[in-house]
């Protein structure tokens, strides 16, 4: 199929593994509609023995190249696991910087969108995603994994054309620590049609929710503080006739699933991964929708996709009041602490509510975030610094 004459030959680099839902999903599947998209794979999440003995493992030491629609995926070989030795981390960010340089001058690549994962390109147009606070996250947790994605992200507060931030915490980070360039708030968005395309219609009770009210999460669970604070609640509030519904993915969801095996919460159920396009119609099925954190530096900042699905469809939410949620101020949340107490009261407060839909909700429409987001990549404000 022939480009058109305005599309750009654009290579993004997302944070985590292709199949991973996240934020570099929304952007790129809608421009790859006008525009030659490219995208890194690199595949970090082998945990298990039968993991690093599988042909998957084997193939993650070799360049590979697929297909998703209108997207080229490229997967970058790597080492793994990484996270216990820093020169191997170091020779995985060499090896990666190597690929991204030959797949620069391989498809004429006039665009790089970047991340923590690889120092910024020479020669091209590079616009900075700081889609979380990474350094922050990791700081009490490998403080010197902290520091290396610290220097990545001040190569490109450096060096970047331009810099999107995620959230408004992170764009006064990125204007505290960037050089001049432009700076753009674009939080993550969803597909407002779908949602609206539901909202009204006549609800059907999800499988084992019959005859109960629905506290509802959509998420990627890989913090076992948060399924803490999920379990407690569920786990205090057993008597009532409430289903907790944990839909998505995740490390941590094995963990709340032993929990709930081992004390009998039969008031919790894990029905796996939503397909994007059924996503809308199972959130329109909750009576409540969870968006809990544990409060830290990294979660004040984020812009979390599910509480926008939830509000867009007028849902009674329950989310802990981290900073950029609070800046949000969606008349549809509750905010409450990291605490059980606090979670079980704003569960019960919002079950006594009625769904109303934010007045700023539109702002976080898909289609005109993305289009704000071309216009970044596709202007030409400021010559690239390290061409």
């Amino acid at each position: 199929m022939k480009r058109p004459e305005s599309s750009m030959r654009i290579l993004w680099i997302p944070h985590a593994g292709w199949d991973i839902p996240q934020r570099a999903h929304l952007f790129t599947r809608m421009l790859a509609d006008k525009h030659e998209i490219h995208v890194t794979d690199w595949i970090a999440d082998f945990r298990t023995v039968q993991d690093y003995m599988s042909l998957r493992y084997l193939r993650n030491f070799t360049y590979r190249r697929r297909r998703e629609g209108n997207i080229t995926i490229h997967g970058i070989p790597r080492i793994s696991p990484a996270i216990f030795s820093s020169r191997i981390r170091m020779f995985n960010q060499r090896l990666f910087t190597r690929h991204l340089n030959r797949l620069i001058e391989r498809y004429s690549i006039e665009v790089v969108v970047g991340t923590y994962l690889v120092p910024p390109p020479e020669g091209v147009r590079v616009i900075f995603d700081l889609f979380d606070e990474n350094v922050a996250g990791w700081k009490d947790v490998h403080p010197q994994i902290a520091g290396e994605i610290a220097a990545v992200e001040n190569a490109y507060f450096q060096k970047a054309d331009a810099i999107v931030a995620a959230s408004s915490v992170l764009k006064e980070k990125a204007e505290r620590l960037g050089v001049g360039q432009p700076v753009y708030h674009i939080p993550n968005g969803i597909e407002f049609d779908r949602f609206m395309a539901v909202r009204d219609q006549e609800r059907q009770p999800l499988p084992g929710t019959e005859g109960f009210q629905v506290v509802g999460s959509v998420a990627n669970y890989e913090n076992p503080d948060e399924i803490d604070m999920i379990m407690s609640a569920a786990r205090a509030l057993r008597d009532e006739p409430l289903r907790f519904y944990l839909a998505g993915r995740g490390s941590a969801l094995t963990y709340a699933q032993t929990i709930a095996e081992r004390e009998g919460l039969t008031n919790v159920i894990f029905p796996g991964p939503v397909a994007r396009e059924n996503l809308a119609d199972v959130m329109n099925q909750f009576d409540v929708g969870l968006c809990i954190y544990k409060r830290s530096p990294m979660d004040d900042a984020r812009s979390p996709m599910r509480l926008l699905g939830y509000s867009a469809l007028g849902l009674p939410t329950v989310a802990t009041a981290v900073e950029e949620i609070r800046r949000m101020d969606f008349a549809n949340v509750i905010g409450v602490e990291d605490a059980t107490d606090s979670i079980v009261a704003g569960i019960q407060s919002a079950l006594g509510m009625s769904r109303v839909v934010p007045d700023t909700i539109d702002q976080y429409d898909l289609n005109t975030l993305v289009a704000r987001y071309e216009a970044v990549i596709t202007s030409h404000d400021r010559p690239n610094p390290g061409a």
